[in-house]
């Protein structure tokens, strides 16, 4: 019988233009310098009273005890969309005949610095929403430590004032506007 060999995580590591500097393990990623970036996506995900899930991240990795979307790094050769398909079920249980209606939201990723424990990450974060007929979730124990369902406005506001992982430095209205929209034509579908 032949032994299956399971490879490590891997990274891809970014210039600040976007063009690729190197890969590395997944074990290597507290290496990237500060004028490094990692690619990451991240997305609102709304049931059907268009209320915004957010995590509260545990105590420990990246972005330790901060509040977030369903987010997460693009492993090895995924695209942006496999990795927030694959993030979808690994954080929130959501099975992939569902998370395939997932919606890109930005068409070019938006370059984000987030503080984890004292230092700067670099990423550069595709958004997405996923749009879904209910609020049941099955939330992975070791990297989120609760969830709740917060109303489209207040979720916006805890991102712009940087009561998130996202920074508030930066301008979210364009992503504000298309998940309003979203949820405007899934009411209209009703």
């Amino acid at each position: 019988m032949r032994e299956i060999r399971v490879l490590p995580v891997q990274y891809r590591v970014y210039d600040q233009t976007g063009k690729l500097k190197r890969i590395i393990d997944k074990k290597r990623e507290s290496e990237v310098t500060e004028q490094e970036w990692l690619g990451g996506v991240t997305c609102f995900v709304i049931n059907e009273s268009n209320e915004v899930l957010i995590e509260k991240r545990v105590n420990k990795g990246l972005t330790p005890g901060k509040l977030d979307l369903c987010s997460g790094h693009i492993d090895g050769e995924e695209t942006e969309t496999q990795a927030m398909i694959r993030e979808l079920r690994e954080e929130l249980g959501i099975e992939f005949d569902e998370a395939i209606n997932v919606m890109k939201i930005t068409q070019k990723p938006l370059p984000l610095k987030f503080e984890s424990s004292g230092k700067y990450k670099n990423f550069f974060i595709s958004f997405y929403c996923l749009k879904r007929s209910n609020s049941n979730i099955t939330f992975q124990t070791d990297e989120i430590e609760k969830i709740v369902w917060l109303p489209l406005n207040e979720v916006f506001e805890l991102i712009k004032s940087g009561r998130t992982k996202f920074p508030k430095d930066s301008n979210y209205d364009l992503i504000f506007e298309k998940i309003i929209d979203i949820c405007k034509d899934k009411e209209q579908e009703r």
